[in-house]
């Protein structure tokens, strides 16, 4: 998509010598974002700016997405810096203020687009969500959707910009614009052998009309998308000076430790606030909304001694209390009952049933899983007003590491009650999100304590054991997959039935979104299956919605992380009672899709896959499995190694990833995340689980909710990537959802053992 002239807002303002350049839509003239972003460079003056370029040549890219170690604050940079012909030594980064011009591709909406067929629908869908989704003005960063939602946006302004500087440089040299070129940060007039820096061209070109940003360079000329160039942000997290959400220091600030009823759904009683108050350094304790309680002290260390010293009362939940083992259970007898709803049914699915030859079923089950980000949950927070007069008058100032600018400002007028344009947020880097952050618990809590305590900083800081145990956690479910069969072994009906909780309309409960969700109308706990490149035959997916205490939320690749467990354990069962090679399978699967046939064949081939493992030692015994996706708009093949021993310990060889993100912005990103993600994923097909039970979850810490060690991460993990062109896919969440069910295949492959529940480490010892 190209945006045209008209629908363009580039513009710029020379202040103390400086160009300022932005972009949006005409519909957005509204905000505010010049003087915010300008703030921090005060010799520039910007209107919805993406782009500034100061007198000394340095330019500065404006990041409205989160930070979560996932590489945007380089990715979007380099878009902009490419179109720009920017000397890539002279680009920084910095986090966009809170502004509606920063208004994001919204991820609710991107969802649909990010499983359609490439092609003319696809491309206008998204024209129109690039016009619809900064109108909300919501910033979220999720789904995997930041170079998705942000290349056109990010490389539209860096052409914008450089026509400028081109337009300037012109005038300057009296030469006609088609005369000149650019590169590293400077206009060249070759026929004068004459050359302008874009520092000393800023302040004339912010005089220009904008250009429309139409004229992307072609991508054999690129000298920085494709290039495996170094992060930005790595210099400032090696020597300390990144600034994390943990890390916010303000004067006078005083710091919070928060405890929460331990039973899901419990409400605070009473408390001994002087037990606390003995405390040396305790300054206050606060009840928290309805459900917690929080001391607040000089530091963090003396706010959590006294809160785990101060007696607390709870009222526990009405009625039965929430267990695990029991719902689990009882999930896998109601794969039939009435209360199930039929997404999806093709027409002739019910007589394609019937001609089954044979039919395959089987029964799989995930378990609940915490998001355990390095940097448990927390925010600063300053309210400055009155907590009796009326509050509208007041004003709240938010420093969050969170998901979503937007949303944490929304939270912060919701629980202060302050007018909306007296809520500034500030963002922060984060250690690790993995869609925890998108929640916003934490930002109420430190809004609720900062609005009881007006005119003192206050930094919210959860416990590891709070952050386990207060999660919004992937939901568990049990799944049946049927597939018929007929006499040639060719699959003729498929069908599938996934009984939990879903995500969508807990989350936006909690939250207070806009978007309704029915929960028994989540298409996205049927996803991949509603969508699959697989020429599936006729299919029939159904989701049994259940309603309970715990809390769920976005786990990284969402429902895929189980669903696609589900699926392609399941392709690979029904492979076998075709009597067919697992790649091979896949392949008639695929037929009609050439480019994710590519991606099978090169993961055949760089997987060895049809050479025979060496022999294992000492009675142990090899084997390999494959999984293959369509996961956030890119493709994605996996083949994983082990090694079994005699006395059923397993060990982890090698993992083998090829993955189509159709157009890479830097290599070296797509690798991390994808290899990141395989770890991941290994980690929590082995140990992740959470248990409830009697209402409360039974882990604590890393001594409970166990992690792969170093020394069990395979020694051999490779990530081949092969770009076939088209807008870039997501990146953040496509090496996970495909781990397990190629490391369950790797098992069952070694020992004859099928592995239908998760984690491998509760599913009983592995026989050889």
């Amino acid at each position: 998509m190209k945006l045209s002239r008209r629908s363009m807002i580039v513009s710029g303002i020379a202040a103390g010598g400086g160009l300022a350049v932005a972009y949006g839509l005409e519909t957005l003239k509204d905000g505010e974002s010049r003087p915010k972003f300008a703030a921090s460079t005060p010799e520039s003056f910007v209107l919805h700016a993406y782009v500034k370029i100061r007198p000394d040549g340095k330019i500065s890219v404006a990041v409205p997405q989160a930070e979560l170690g996932q590489g945007v604050t380089t990715a979007i940079p380099m878009m902009a810096a490419e179109e720009l012909d920017a000397d890539w030594n002279d680009v920084s980064y910095e986090l966009a203020p809170l502004d509606k011009d920063y208004g994001s591709y919204a991820i609710a909406e991107a969802v649909p687009i990010i499983f359609m067929e490439p092609g003319t629908t696809a491309d206008l869908t998204r024209a129109a969500l690039y016009k619809i989704t900064p109108l909300i003005g919501m910033t979220m960063t999720g789904g995997s959707s930041t170079v998705l939602g942000n290349y056109t946006y990010v490389r539209t302004a860096g052409a914008a910009a450089r026509q400028m500087l081109l337009q300037a440089a012109a005038e300057r040299l009296d030469v006609p614009h088609s005369e000149l070129t650019t590169s590293k940060s400077k206009v060249i007039h070759a026929a004068s052998n004459r050359t302008l820096t874009y520092g000393e061209l800023a302040e004339a070109a912010a005089a220009f009309e904008p250009g429309d940003g139409e004229n992307w360079k072609d991508e054999a000329d690129f000298s920085i998308l494709g290039y495996p160039l170094t992060r930005l942000d790595t210099p400032e997290k090696v020597d300390g000076s990144a600034t994390y959400g943990i890390d916010v220091q303000l004067p006078g600030m005083k710091f919070a430790a928060i405890r929460h009823s331990p039973a899901f759904g419990g409400t605070l009683k009473s408390y001994d606030a002087d037990r606390a108050m003995a405390h040396k350094g305790v300054i206050a304790v606060v009840p928290v909304q309805d459900n917690a309680v929080a001391v607040v002290a000089g530091n963090t260390w003396t706010a959590q001694k006294a809160l785990n010293d101060m007696p607390v009362e709870w009222t526990p939940p009405e009625g039965e209390l929430f267990s695990t083992g029991k719902a689990l259970k009882e999930y896998a007898s109601l794969f039939d009952a009435q209360g199930a709803n039929v997404l999806t049914e093709d027409e002739a699915f019910a007589a394609a049933w019937e001609t089954n030859t044979t039919t395959i079923e089987a029964v799989y089950e995930t378990p609940y899983l915490a998001h355990v980000c390095m940097e448990p949950m927390g925010a600063t927070a300053l309210y400055e007003g009155s907590t009796t007069d009326d509050p509208e008058d007041g004003s709240i100032t938010v420093w969050s590491p969170s998901q979503s600018m937007s949303q944490t400002a929304t939270q912060a007028q919701r629980i202060t009650g302050v007018k909306k344009e007296n809520v500034d947020v500030h963002a922060t880097l984060m250690g690790g999100g993995f869609g925890r952050r998108a929640d916003m618990d934490f930002v109420r809590q430190v809004s609720d304590i900062a609005r009881q305590m007006p005119g003192t900083p206050i930094k919210l800081t959860w416990s590891r054991e709070e952050d386990v145990q207060q999660d919004t956690y992937r939901p568990a479910t049990a799944a049946r997959f049927r597939a018929g069969l007929d006499a040639d072994g060719t699959m003729t009906a498929l069908d599938f039935v996934i009984v939990g909780k879903p995500v969508g309309a807990d989350f936006n409960t909690r939250n207070g979104s806009f978007v309704p969700m029915a929960p028994e109308n989540d298409v996205s706990m049927v996803s991949p299956m509603s969508n699959s490149p697989y020429a599936f035959p006729a299919v029939r997916l159904a989701l049994n919605a259940q309603s309970n205490p715990v809390p769920n939320g976005n786990w990284r690749s969402v429902s895929m992380s189980h669903n696609a467990f589900y699926q392609e354990a399941f392709m690979n069962e029904v492979a076998e009672a075709a009597g067919k090679d697992p790649i091979v399978f896949r392949r008639e699967l695929l037929r009609h899709k050439p480019e994710f046939v590519a991606v099978l064949d090169t993961l055949e081939e760089k997987s060895d896959w049809h050479t025979p493992l060496a022999p294992g030692p000492d009675g142990s015994k090899r084997g390999r499995g494959v999984a293959f996706l369509e996961a956030f708009a890119s493709i994605v093949g996996q083949v994983v190694e082990v090694t079994v021993a005699a006395n059923g310990d397993l060990t982890i060889d090698r993992v083998v990833s090829v993955v189509d993100p159709h157009t890479i912005v830097n290599p070296n990103i797509v690798e991390a995340q994808v290899e990141g993600a395989v770890i991941d994923g290994l980690s929590t097909a082995l140990y992740g689980q959470i248990d409830v039970e009697d209402g409360r979850v039974q882990q604590s810490n890393f001594d409970s909710y166990r992690m792969m060690k170093m020394v069990e991460a395979p020694p051999l993990i490779e990530t081949h990537v092969m770009p076939q062109g088209g807008h870039p896919g997501g990146m953040g969440e496509v090496g996970l959802p495909g781990v397990a069910p190629a490391l369950t295949a790797a098992i069952y492959n070694a020992t004859g053992q099928r592995i239908r529940q998760l984690p491998i480490a509760i599913s009983g010892q592995i026989s050889v």
